[in-house]
């Protein structure tokens, strides 16, 4: 293997059939070798192949999938505490909920940066066309009935000029930074050092926080439904997290619970969560179901996500709409009211 990373959705995925296979009382080197005889793709064909080889030379799971490079360190740590725990099924269907969640909050981000991101692009592209190719006609009318545009109107074609006459520059310009942005998306490194910059400008807004929020929620149910203690959950959420806002708010979570507070109070303390939710974890340690609360928390979170998103969407849209407007409307009218003085002069 190339040491591809998997995506969440296909991690998500082969969590789920593994666990499934666990449940109908099938080996893992049997099942393994069931999915990549069904398998169609070949990157993940390959990959499944070294598994089922690796676990049926007498390795376990998660020595299998750490040599593969394939899968994120959280999957082999928590598959190596799912064996040594005796609990692998329960711990591969967590981590396949874990990850549907994250690709439902990634999912919702890219829904809230694509739809205003065409939309702009799209009025965009009529301001464009506006004062470029409809102003210089309606300059060739004026000059054609003596007279001039306005003041407006001309500066504003005397921009559209520049453009045209740059035109090729700025192509080339915007082409560079979509190759800059290609090559990041696409080198692991490079995409790590732009996430972290980007994490740490945003790290405390609200939307990032609360997607911060979410996450912990998810990797922490899952980390409790495995058997961890909380102390150890910490550890490991910590390691996986890329928001450094949350990483030193767990990092202060932990320094409380050293000082004898417990985990409810030090997590609320730290403003991991609203205090709604530092009620129902409390409820949850006391009656014994902290996992299934966590879990709820999670769902909770994940929610408040999409409708954070959703909020910010229907500000950004109709703002876009308004600006947008009121620029082509101002161009219009910067040429349209003179012309219509003149022509009701002649007529």
């Amino acid at each position: 293997m190339s040491g591809k990373k998997l995506s969440g959705a296909y991690l998500s995925s082969l969590c789920m059939e593994l666990s499934l296979v666990l449940n109908a009382g099938i080996s893992l080197d049997e099942g393994l070798s069931m999915l990549k005889d069904d398998e169609t793709d070949k990157q993940n064909k390959e990959m499944l192949t070294e598994l089922f080889k690796s676990v049926d030379s007498g390795n376990s799971l998660h020595k299998a999938m750490d040599d593969s490079g394939a899968f994120p360190k959280y999957v082999v740590d928590m598959i190596e505490i799912g064996e040594k725990t005796g609990r692998t099924e329960d711990v591969l269907k967590a981590l396949s909920e874990h990850y549907e969640r994250q690709e439902q909050i990634s999912r919702s981000i890219k829904n809230a940066v694509v739809y205003p991101a065409v939309l702009m692009l799209m009025l965009l592209l009529v301001i464009v066309v506006l004062i470029t190719r409809v102003l210089p006609i309606f300059n060739d009318v004026f000059n054609q009935l003596g007279t001039q545009m306005t003041p407006v109107a001309v500066s504003i074609m005397n921009f559209g000029n520049a453009l045209s006459k740059y035109s090729f520059t700025i192509f080339g310009v915007i082409l560079a930074v979509a190759v800059i942005a290609y090559f990041i998306s696409i080198v692991p490194s490079l995409r790590d050092k732009f996430k972290s910059f980007h994490n740490k400008i945003n790290a405390s807004r609200g939307l990032n926080k609360k997607i911060a929020s979410a996450r912990f929620a998810s990797a922490m149910a899952m980390t409790l439904a495995s058997g961890l203690d909380t102390d150890e959950s910490l550890n490991m959420i910590e390691r996986i997290t890329d928001n450094d806002n949350m990483k030193s708010k767990i990092d202060n979570c932990r320094n409380l619970m050293s000082k004898g507070e417990n985990f409810v109070e030090a997590i609320a303390q730290s403003d991991i969560f609203p205090n709604l939710y530092c009620r129902m974890l409390s409820i949850g340690f006391k009656t014994g179901t902290a996992d299934t609360v966590m879990s709820e928390i999670a769902r909770r979170s994940e929610q408040d996500v999409d409708e954070g998103i959703e909020k910010v969407i229907n500000r950004v849209e109709p703002t876009l709409v308004i600006i947008m407007s009121l620029i082509v409307g101002l161009i219009l009218l910067s040429v349209m009211l003179p012309l219509m003085g003149i022509m009701s002069t002649i007529g």
